[in-house]
């Protein structure tokens, strides 16, 4: 539901330092801290120095002197894979015998297993690297320490029990600065300290931050700024080989809509594909086997398209009154659950759990934007095989015998815990179309990267005069070009409306603002998430 403001009042510390209004009113309905201003306006942050930190680098001068074998254990999606790749880079400069494995999603699941490191100990590494898992991994761990190796753990997930290993290098544990940061990012800082970071670590780490959806505030800012700034000036050839298209301008959304997704996808689909030839393709310096693997996994991210939009059709009629869903089909793909997920989550704003049904189990992913979801799933573990996450991400498994009190609990809770999703409000700032002039929104730009805790706001512009529709019915899509009093702008919209609102001689638009370029063009963009046929003001 939304909730228009006709206006706010103005925040005077903004007047300094911007100059339009439309700047001003955006950033002003964005409610920012004196700290979060200072970061948009000064950048850079200075480094902080970490205790941790400088543990886990010299942890690599003692494994050296040791000489130790290294494994490096990591994780499936974006963040797992940049990370591993990452780690494994810097131990091989480092001078390290390296080793590397990531589970197979489907038959293995999440986190290092003991069997993992049974065969990597009788093949005589015995410096074990964890990236993007082992918080969780409690006997694992014990047994890595028991056999005399020794143990560096780096990972961002909810440390629910105590951790052992010699050092665990996470967000909870580091200066405020690095809070929040993903498994890439804490990578990175390791790179710093050690003096090993370059352009690769700097755009792994970056792409990876976006991937991961983390607050853009505090270091990740500064990190993804550098990691765009480098990717504009030589991209790794692993990323432009992904992008569908030459694009002329790297930014977070490109990354997020072009890069992530396909990083994703093998790991998802680990029926179809190996994960682990991912980090190897990461790694690579040949141009033809660069190019080569990258339009395999953009044919296989075409297939996951497909199976996605089957899972969403079959999810639909499961969309209830209640203010959690969980959903479940003999058909799904356990692979894809968490993209289902966000999409049904995303267009009801109700906490989502998406389960596969396996043999003794249901396996799936929620996703919550208004709850901590792994703060619920914490008190449901009674009913629960594993769990494990964030708490806008978490995966779950639920035995068959389990799964009716799991839902009856689960639902039962949301019912105590959000009472408020019942008064769920967007608010959404009117503003007139004359205020939507190019150097003012570019002005607005300059703030970016935006993302997880800093997303541009969505506006409200009543009965703006449409100059010429254009509609592609095939695809789902619409667009209309409009007057903004001396200039053009145009509303996209990526869903279906009925004719009255196609050939609307005057819309009503909820919508971010944007900024596209085509030949060298650039033109303001309205991103709508609803439009509507205008009755006048």
């Amino acid at each position: 539901m939304y909730a228009i403001k006709d206006n706010i009042e103005l925040d005077e510390r903004l007047f300094e330092h911007f100059s339009s209004d439309y700047t001003r009113l955006m950033l002003s309905s964005m409610k920012l801290t004196d700290e979060q201003i200072d970061q948009l306006v000064y950048g850079r942050l200075q480094i902080e120095d970490s205790e941790v930190i400088n543990d886990a680098a010299n942890l690599f001068n003692v494994a050296k002197r040791e000489n130790r074998k290294v494994m490096i254990c990591g994780d499936y999606d974006a963040d797992g894979i940049c990370s591993t790749a990452m780690m494994v880079d810097l131990c091989q400069r480092l001078g390290f015998v390296t080793g590397y494995y990531i589970p197979d999603r489907l038959k293995e699941g999440y986190g290092t297993k003991e069997s993992t490191i049974e065969a990597a100990l009788e093949k005589g590494y015995d410096f074990f690297i964890l990236v993007d898992n082992g918080v969780s991994t409690v006997e694992v761990n014990k047994k890595i320490l028991d056999c005399k190796s020794r143990l560096l753990i780096i990972d961002h997930h909810v440390i629910s029990e105590p951790v052992t290993a010699n050092v665990l290098l996470h967000p909870d544990v580091l200066p405020q600065t690095y809070q929040s940061m993903c498994t890439s990012g804490l990578v990175y800082l390791l790179c710093l300290a050690l003096g090993m970071e370059n352009d690769k670590m700097l755009q792994l780490a970056g792409v990876a931050t976006v991937g991961d959806m983390m607050p853009l505030w505090n270091y990740n800012r500064q990190l993804i700024i550098d990691a765009l700034t480098s990717l504009n000036h030589s991209p790794l050839l692993q990323f432009s080989a992904l992008l569908d298209k030459p694009v002329n301008q790297y930014d977070e959304g490109l990354i997020a809509f072009q890069i992530v997704p396909k990083l994703n996808v093998v790991g998802r689909l680990s029926d179809r594909a190996n994960v682990n030839q991912v980090v190897k393709y990461m790694l690579s310096d040949q141009k033809e086997e660069i190019l080569a693997v990258a339009e395999t996994i953009k044919q296989l991210n075409q297939t996951r398209r497909q199976l996605s939009a089957q899972m969403y059709d079959l999810s639909k009629s499961q969309i209830t009154d209640e203010k959690l869903l969980i959903i479940t089909h003999p058909q799904f793909h356990e692979g894809l659950v968490g993209i289902t997920a966000g999409q049904i989550s995303k267009e009801t704003g109700k906490p989502t759990l998406v389960l596969a049904q396996k043999e003794n189990s249901y396996k799936g992913s929620g996703r919550s934007s208004s709850i901590n979801l792994h703060k619920l799933l914490s008190e449901a573990q009674d009913h629960l095989l594993h769990f494990g996450g964030h708490a806008q991400a978490a995966g779950v498994e639920i035995g068959n015998e389990q799964f009716s009190d799991f839902s009856k609990f689960m639902v039962a809770g949301v019912n105590d815990l959000m009472e408020h999703l019942d008064d769920d409000v967007v608010e959404v700032l009117r503003i007139e179309p004359q205020l939507l002039h190019l150097a003012a929104v570019e002005e607005f730009e300059k703030c970016a990267p935006f993302g997880q805790g800093f997303e541009r706001p969505l506006v409200f512009l009543k009965n703006v005069a449409v100059k010429r529709p254009m509609h592609n019915a095939n695809r789902n899509f619409s667009k209309w070009l409009i007057s903004t009093g001396n200039q053009e702008a145009e509303v996209v919209l990526f869903s279906d409306c009925d004719d009255s609102i196609r050939n609307a001689e005057a819309l009503d638009v909820i919508a971010t603002v944007t900024i596209s370029s085509f030949m060298g063009r650039r033109k303001i963009s309205l991103m709508a998430q609803k439009v509507s046929k205008s009755h006048g003001n």
